[in-house]
Formats: C-alpha cells, sequence, structure tokens
C-alpha cells in the first residue's frame, strides 16, 4: 500500500480515509513529490536533467541575483541590469568567468558614478587595469587632500585658473603644469608653473604663481586676468623649487639652470633680482627640491650625477646674507625625489632607490633622515626595507605633527628612454600616512593623481600639484598631445604597465597589452561624458 502525502494532516479529518478507489492521500503524495519534495529514490526526469522540488528552486532564487554564485549563463542579465556589456571585441570575449563575476559585484554602486571622473577612474581600476596603471588626467593642477583618522582622506580638485587658448593664440595665461609650491605668508600659496614644453604651436612660459587658498589667482588688468609673479623679470628654465623666508618675507624661487632668484614682498608687485648660480665647476646641477630652516638659510636638494659618481647626491645650503654656499654629499641616497625640514632642524629626504631595479628587494624607496648637529651628517632610514613607497616626491607634515608623503608610483621615475610605459614598477600615485613605527599607509583611492610633483601642508590639509605628465611632456606619443591642458573637453588616458606583471613569452607579452588596451578603450568610449574627447597616452595601441 502506498503511504499517505504529508499533507493530508493539514486537511480535515474526514477526509483522511480512503474511499477505496480513490486516495487522496496517495494524490497528494504527487503534489508533495513535486512541491517540497519526497525522499523516495525517484528522479523527477525531464529531458537529460532531473528536477529537484520547487521550494528548492526558490531558495536558490536568491543565488540568481548573486554575482558569485549565480550561473555563469546569467551573467550577462545580471550586468544588463547595471547597463554594463561585457567588452566582446570582434566577437572574442576578453574577460574570463572570475573577471565577469567581480564586475558585476562592484558595478553597481558605480553606476551611480556615470559620467563623472571618479566614476570613471574606478571603472578603470575595476575592469581594465590588470597589469595596467591606468591614470586619468583631466587638467585638474592642484588638489586638496583632507585625512581623516581611520578612514580614506577626502581629495577634491582645486579650482584654478588655466589659460585660455584659442587655436595657436594664447588669449590669457594661466596655472598649467605645477610642478612645485610653498606656502605664502598670507596663509595662500605659491606655485612654479612649468607651462608647456619648448617645440610646440603653442607657447606658455615657466611662471610662478601666487593663489589665495581656495586656489584663485592673482589678477590684474581690464578685463582681469591671471597676473605672474614678477612676470617680466623672472628668467626661468624648468622652474624646480619656490621656498618664502621670513624676516622680511622673500620669495626664493630655484630653476634648472641653475639660477636663484629673490623676490621681495609683496610678491603680487615686486622684481626679481638673481641672488647667485648654484652651477659650479662645470658639474651637473640637477636640484630637486628646496626649502627654508629654522635660521633662515636656503636648503638645496641636488641629484647631481647620482650615487657613485664623483658627483653625487648632495645637500647645498645657501644663506642669503652674507652669501656663503656650502655642499654635503650625501653618502646613502640614491634618488633623491623630495625634501622637508623637521621642527629639530634635520632633513628628510624621499628616497627613490634604485631606478633601474633587477629584482623585487630593489623595488621600495624610503625615506632618509639626514642629522646636521654633528661635524659628520648621520644619514638613516626610517621605514624597513620592505615598504609601499616607490617614488616619493613630497613630504609634509600637517598641523598635528602626522607625516604625509606623496608617492608617484612609477619606478623610473623619469621615463626610460627604452619603453617609457612598461616599467619595473607601476602603483598608483597615492598620498601616505607614515606612522610613528615606520608603517607606511596608503589614505587616498587609486586614479586620484597622475603625475603628482610636490606636496605642501596648509593647516589639516594637504595640497598636492600634479602637472600631469614629466617635466619634458610623455614621450613617445605625438606631440599635439602635449597640449590637452590648455584644450577645454580634452582628458589624457595614460597607461603603465607593470614588467614583472607581464609574461616573459613576448607573444603572450603582445595579447596581454592589447587585451588591456582594447578593454581599456571600450570602457572610457562607453563611460566618459558625451561632450568630452581623450587621448590615450601609451607606447601600446591596438
Amino acid at each position: 500500500m502506498t503511504a499517505n502525502s504529508d499533507y493530508l494532516k493539514y486537511l480535515p479529518p474526514v477526509l483522511w480515509e480512503d474511499s477505496g478507489e480513490f486516495s487522496l492521500g496517495a494524490m497528494l503524495r504527487i503534489f508533495e513529490k513535486v512541491l517540497t519534495g519526497i525522499d523516495d529514490g525517484v528522479e523527477l526526469a525531464h529531458g537529460d536533467h532531473a528536477h529537484g522540488p520547487l521550494t528548492d528552486e526558490v531558495e536558490r532564487r536568491a543565488g540568481v541575483f548573486d554575482p558569485w554564485a549565480t550561473r555563469p549563463e546569467f551573467l550577462p542579465w545580471l550586468a544588463s541590469l547595471a547597463g554594463l556589456d561585457f567588452p566582446a571585441p570582434r566577437g572574442a570575449d576578453l574577460w574570463d568567468e572570475y573577471q565577469r563575476r567581480k564586475v558585476v559585484a562592484e558595478i553597481a554602486k558605480l553606476h551611480r558614478l556615470r559620467g563623472r571622473k571618479l566614476g570613471l577612474s574606478r571603472y578603470l581600476d575595476l575592469l581594465g587595469a590588470g597589469q595596467a596603471r591606468v591614470a586619468l588626467d583631466d587638467g585638474t593642477r592642484l588638489l586638496a587632500v583632507s585625512p581623516r583618522p581611520g578612514r580614506g582622506a577626502v581629495v577634491t580638485g582645486m579650482v584654478t585658473k588655466g589659460p585660455v587658448v584659442v587655436g595657436r593664440e594664447v588669449r590669457s595665461e594661466g596655472v598649467t603644469r605645477p610642478w612645485c609650491l610653498t606656502t605664502a605668508p598670507d596663509g595662500g600659496l605659491i606655485v612654479g608653473d612649468l607651462g608647456l614644453p619648448d617645440g610646440l604651436a603653442v607657447q606658455l612660459k615657466n611662471r610662478v604663481w601666487h593663489l589665495d587658498a581656495a586656489g584663485a589667482c592673482d589678477m590684474a588688468g581690464a578685463p582681469p586676468k591671471p597676473l605672474p609673479i614678477a612676470k617680466t623679470t623672472l628668467t626661468l628654465t624648468r622652474v624646480v623649487a619656490v621656498a618664502v623666508r621670513k624676516n622680511p618675507d622673500t620669495l626664493y624661487v630655484l630653476d634648472r639652470a641653475g639660477r636663484l632668484q629673490a623676490v621681495p614682498a609683496p610678491f603680487r608687485t615686486g622684481a626679481a633680482t638673481q641672488l647667485t648660480s648654484l652651477i659650479s665647476g662645470g658639474t651637473t646641477f640637477a636640484p630637486v627640491a628646496m626649502a627654508v630652516d629654522a635660521a633662515g638659510d636656503l636648503i638645496v636638494l641636488d641629484r647631481g650625477d647620482g650615487p657613485g659618481t664623483p658627483n653625487p647626491p648632495k645637500i647645498i645650503t645657501v644663506r642669503p646674507s652674507p652669501l656663503a654656499v656650502t655642499r654635503t654629499p650625501l653618502r646613502t641616497v640614491r634618488e633623491p625625489l623630495s625634501l622637508a625640514i623637521e621642527p629639530d632642524g634635520t632633513l628628510l629626504i624621499g628616497d627613490g632607490g634604485v631606478q633601474e631595479p633587477e629584482n623585487p628587494a630593489q623595488f621600495p624607496g624610503n625615506l632618509v633622515k639626514v642629522d646636521r648637529r654633528t661635524p659628520v651628517w648621520t644619514e638613516t632610514t626610517l621605514l624597513p626595507a620592505a615598504n609601499p613607497l616607490v617614488a616619493p616626491t613630497g613630504l609634509a607634515r600637517t598641523r598635528d605633527g602626522s607625516l604625509y608623503v606623496l608617492d608617484a608610483g612609477l619606478k623610473p621615475f623619469s621615463p626610460s628612454t627604452t619603453d617609457p610605459y612598461i616599467c619595473p614598477v607601476a602603483e598608483h600615485a597615492a598620498v601616505l600616512r607614515v606612522d610613528a613605527a615606520g608603517r607606511a599607509e596608503r589614505i587616498t583611492e587609486p586614479g586620484q593623481f597622475v603625475y603628482p610633483t610636490g606636496m605642501v601642508a596648509d593647516g589639516d590639509r594637504l595640497v598636492v600639484c600634479d602637472p600631469g605628465q614629466p617635466a619634458g611632456g610623455w614621450p613617445a606619443v605625438d606631440p599635439r598631445l602635449l597640449l590637452s591642458r590648455v584644450r577645454p573637453f580634452q582628458f589624457d588616458v595614460v597607461i603603465h604597465f607593470a614588467q614583472p606583471r607581464l609574461p616573459p613569452d613576448q607573444d603572450a607579452r603582445r595579447l596581454v597589452l592589447n587585451r588591456a588596451v582594447v578593454t581599456i578603450r571600450t570602457i572610457v568610449d562607453r563611460q566618459k561624458p558625451a561632450h568630452t574627447v581623450w587621448n590615450l597616452v601609451t607606447s601600446i595601441f591596438s
């Protein structure tokens, strides 16, 4: 006799008994088998597969909407709910199943950011990066970084007045490629600007600007136009560093040609005079940074010809009055990139380390503390050998004493002459917080900076200058792309690849590079604001 269905107990007892020819309990077993299942060893076959009870299907329904649990064939449908199509150029899928699941899992929260730089940066970091470091240069020249205890920092672009260029005519100058900066006595900023590289159809000179705390330039004339400091008297060949000395307030400007020039306050109307030239004896002079110590001396960091040469990295101390210049070689610093002076007079130097590393142990940079209080200066590294620094281009302490490091993320920092876009190290540029124990922690999201070169503390915030490209521009690209910073509605997508992450086989490497570039092209074309034009900056084209 066939057992009755458990469903029978939910019906009135008068229906429990069989009538002889008909058994309600047996009939209900059919429904129970389909709906909730009966462990009787019998499968519900349907073609080449079997079905479980409907209640199991209902329980699994939530998994259909879970990108990490759903069946692979459902992933395109889930992606379409957020307006995403998986890239498949020439009909070939670019992403494997893991990439698809990861993208769909994150895409909903990014969908609301479509059309914005932050959204596009996150899309690229999520979808297209892989082996690539992708940076968007939308022309943001100065950025304010507001650290938050225990959380990531807030990064906002400052509203700075850029140049106005119509065709080849410069209608108005403005901040173009800020390379260095310092705080001004009035609470504003002094910014050294590289202008545009020589040889372009549009010419913008090196300038030094005074900005207020919000990033607005000094203006003059009718109609008002940005007014650079000492416009007619300051002669510059690639401005490298600016510093302000107090009592009396004097602005000092250093360029790559070795000219150290002084501008007295008020800087808006002061005329520049040359204090001295720091080139000595025909040796290479490669200044990196400059600061003022408590004694009023100018401290200049000079790379020279590099370590192990007759002209190693050094500190040049300049006493303005009476003029005196002394040079002190550095013994352990390999690639000086930044300089800061501590309250006790010791120096902090951001060292990029070996620029052509041969193994991962040579990838990190470091911070070097230089104690000048002894006749023979002592040099001490502050961070462990394994640390996240790559190219520390800025150092600053905020009002609470916290130490922050600006890191460009590229090694070598100056582009290689062989392949400038495939680097031993290619990490996202970032600001890092360094604690008293020497631990460095990133506090900014990827994609906030392109090629940052300087940072200063302004109270509780940090201000970063980002020229968007090396001093001579990005190599191996169409020279017209160097003008994107002065063209409205244009932005650059700069792609670097980390060599250790690429396959050693050249054919496999070419495939990886091409697929990455195709993915990035697809994402940018789909996610960029409709009114903009974008330029690809890399040596890999697909």
